[in-house]
């Protein structure tokens, strides 16, 4: 083949490609049928904790999912039955006196729900945690890819033995930060288990991901600092079970999976440990207990 026709091909499987990648397609992603949703992520911290059922909705609607009430939520742990009391909203509550926690490190807990005449139940363990070492913060100014400001880092070094995972929730100033970018499991000291490093303190992007992802500035404004003098950082390092560390990790690749390009990731559902115990169908969310290790401090 002489080079003017090899030229030529390229050129037709470069537009076939560009084509390709460009053509819409029409896909319905609209359903009959609403499925229960549950969102079981409780701790053994002395407070009390929510379970919340909802309902999955239209993939176009980005209002609060409807909460579903009038089930009866229970967590069973042994002889032990916490029930969590309908708020008639979604939300259903196990109250804390201030001391009374949920069960312990080796636990096993079996969560138990019968919504519209279903059965579900998720069994799950309390797995180990460290615990936090400090959260530090400094000022830093003219780095490439940063905004100018204070940034915080959590240290932590993980248990030794291979397959421990965790994930950190941050609040600001009471807020939770649930953008999808800013939830991060852990496994072992870093993100995946391919990189066999464990009982070694969190490597540097993990201490990094307590940083609240800013949002898009608008008019030409700069881009925020992440913390200023007198936030308050809180940080709650909870222990999850390996299954919990595969359904958080897909949830993340989900929900910031880029658009419009070649490089984005297929398609893929979360997998949940909840069934429906008559017909063995998984149910869409995940049930948890962890244990929980705390650190919040005041910037200064």
């Amino acid at each position: 083949m002489n080079n003017i026709n090899k030229y030529m091909l390229l050129a037709v499987l470069a537009f076939l490609f560009a084509s390709s990648c460009t053509d819409p397609i029409d896909v319905d992603l609209n359903f009959d049928n609403a499925q229960l949703v549950v969102d079981a992520w409780v701790d053994d911290q002395a407070k009390d904790q929510i379970i919340r059922l909802t309902l999955t909705q239209q993939y176009d609607n980005s209002a609060r999912a409807e909460g579903v009430p009038g089930a009866t939520v229970e967590v069973v742990e042994g002889s032990n039955v916490y029930e969590f009391v309908d708020q008639g909203n979604g939300d259903y509550k196990w109250s804390s006196d201030g001391t009374t926690t949920l069960g312990e490190v080796g636990d096993v807990f079996v969560l138990k729900i019968n919504a519209d005449g279903n059965l579900y139940e998720g069994t799950t363990s309390m797995y180990r945690v460290p615990e936090i070492d400090s959260i530090t913060t400094e000022e830093r100014k003219d780095e490439i890819g940063f905004a100018d400001g204070i940034y915080a880092q959590l240290y932590a070094r993980d248990l030794p033995g291979i397959g421990d995972t965790y994930w950190a929730r941050t609040y600001k100033n009471g807020i939770f930060l649930n953008k999808p970018a800013e939830l991060f499991p852990i496994y072992d000291a870093t993100f995946s288990p391919g990189s066999s490093l464990d009982g070694i303190t969190f490597i540097p992007p993990i201490r990094e991901l307590i940083n609240p992802i800013p949002d898009a500035p608008e008019n030409g404004e700069d881009v925020p600092s992440p913390y200023k003098v007198g936030d308050e950082i809180r940080v709650e390092l909870m222990s999850i079970s390996n299954e919990a560390y595969e359904f958080l990790s897909i949830a993340f690749e989900q929900m910031t999976n880029g658009t419009n390009t070649i490089f984005a990731l297929p398609i893929a559902n979360t997998r949940s440990n909840v069934f429906n115990i008559i017909t063995g169908e998984r149910m869409i969310g995940f049930f948890n207990v962890g244990s929980t290790s705390v650190e919040t401090i005041l910037v200064e």
